[in-house]
């Protein structure tokens, strides 16, 4: 938690990237993670990974959460799922709105949804460049 709590506050980081195993579930540590990220207004976008090996209703089950908590009046984002052939530079562009929060499901070893999230990363700007501070 130091560590975590050091880099959101400590370094000004520009977004949030929450990492969830599809076969673990919304842990603990997932959810102070997110309050943590949610409470300092830093934008965010979460990746399910290991969709490979997660069992089927596990998956959805930790997909269906991360909506659900996200969706929920105290959050009030609008999670979207990327799916394969979304204009993911749109996703990139909202971002920084913190009305939306991109869900990307992946696996590391069949390559599922990591040309989405590749893209994806290739088109997010810096929030302070967004700002036109600089």
């Amino acid at each position: 938690m130091k560590t975590t709590m050091f880099g959101l506050v400590g370094l000004l980081p520009d977004y949030c990237m929450i990492i969830v195993g599809a076969n673990m579930g919304v842990s603990k540590m997932t959810k102070e993670h997110l309050g943590i990220t949610l409470a300092l207004k830093i934008p965010l976008f979460i990746v399910i990974t290991k969709i490979d090996i997660a069992p089927k209703q596990v998956a959805e089950d930790t997909l269906n959460k991360i909506k659900a908590i996200m969706s929920s009046p105290k959050i009030g984002k609008a999670p979207v799922v990327v799916k394969e052939g979304d204009n993911v530079k749109d996703y990139a562009d909202k971002l920084n709105t913190n009305r939306l929060c991109p869900i990307f499901r992946i696996s590391n070893v069949t390559g599922e949804g990591l040309p989405q999230l590749k893209e994806f990363l290739s088109h997010v700007q810096s929030r302070i460049a967004v700002s036109g501070i600089f």
